[in-house]
């Protein structure tokens, strides 16, 4: 199947979810929310709709961004976007549940937002989500699906154009990519700023039999956990960017080291890197363009391993 096609494929799920006929129940299930209690009201959420016998999916979701408000629960029913509720125990998911999937009442003065239109804001008052004095100056590049899409589903990833800025690179000459880089300004973000165009450009100029692509996905700053909420919530997001990185720089290969005390990091991480195998984003001959790359995780003294070419890597 092309990847034409297996995008298609991935866009009709995903506006599924959007114009189900069924409601649709969003719970962050990040780290932030399980410890939270996430798992204890996904649970619930299960049990409320059999006790009730009414028919909805659940999507399980990242980190969205406010972590003192998980265990973030949203409701979306048919033809409305999705309303957000906070703070939300098994006792209040079932009580939120019930009103709003028995009652069609969304109860605006219990819901912290919606993630909708403004003229939803107008017909219901209830804000929108993003309004939230932490969220309202943001603007969201790298995070712009964490808490919005499955991150164990690719699909979710491919309908929000995830993966065309690889497509789109290796339709280019590796060169070209690279000044894309430095048309774009990006720098390195530990602190020095570094032209991230210029370590590409030594790197590919770099003589070498073999080439790799490493991701330390190690947390810098005590507590900050930068890195594994975006592996947590959009894991393909980073595993594309190596992608692009090892065509720009000639690598045939890419290590992720992560700590193992992040093991739900690595379980999506892995999970997303299976997925890519399957629709043949990684591996020999990339969507046709000749450009073979594998990926591995490091996990502290063990590897988790995907592929022929990434076996004989960890050995």
């Amino acid at each position: 199947m092309s990847f034409d096609a297996i995008r298609q494929a991935a866009l009709l799920k995903w506006n599924e979810l959007a114009e189900n006929d069924v409601p649709v129940i969003y719970l962050g299930t990040a780290s932030c929310g399980r410890a939270a209690g996430a798992l204890s009201t996904l649970e619930m959420i299960h049990t409320t709709l059999a006790e009730l016998r009414v028919e909805a999916r659940v999507v399980q979701v990242g980190c969205i961004g406010p972590c003192y408000l998980e265990p973030i629960m949203d409701i979306a029913l048919p033809g409305y976007p999705r309303v957000c509720y906070a703070n939300v125990t098994p006792e209040k998911a079932a009580r939120i549940l019930t009103t709003c999937l028995v009652e069609g009442n969304l109860q605006p003065n219990v819901a912290i937002g919606h993630l909708g239109e403004t003229s939803f804001t107008e017909k219901t008052g209830i804000p929108s989500f993003f309004e939230l004095p932490m969220l309202k100056p943001q603007v969201r590049v790298v995070l712009r699906n964490c808490g919005w899409i499955d991150p164990e589903e690719i699909d979710h990833y491919l309908a929000r154009d995830g993966y065309l800025g690889l497509q789109r690179a290796l339709e280019r000459d590796p060169i070209e990519v690279i000044g894309w880089l430095k048309e774009s300004g990006l720098r390195g973000r530990g602190g020095a700023g570094f032209p991230t165009y210029k370590k590409w450009e030594l790197c590919r100029a770099a003589k070498s039999d073999r080439k790799f692509v490493v991701c330390n996905a190690d947390e810098g700053d005590p507590g900050a956990f930068m890195n594994r909420t975006l592996l947590e919530s959009d894991p393909h997001a980073v595993l594309e960017g190596m992608l692009i990185g090892g065509y720009a720089t000639g690598a045939t290969a890419g290590i992720v080291y992560i700590r193992a005390e992040y093991p739900l990091a690595v379980v999506r991480l892995g999970k997303a890197i299976e997925q890519m195998y399957s629709y043949g984003l990684l591996g020999n001959d990339i969507l046709g363009s000749g450009f073979d790359f594998d990926i591995i995780i490091q996990e502290g003294a063990g590897a988790f391993v995907c592929g022929e070419e990434t076996a004989l890597i960890a050995s």
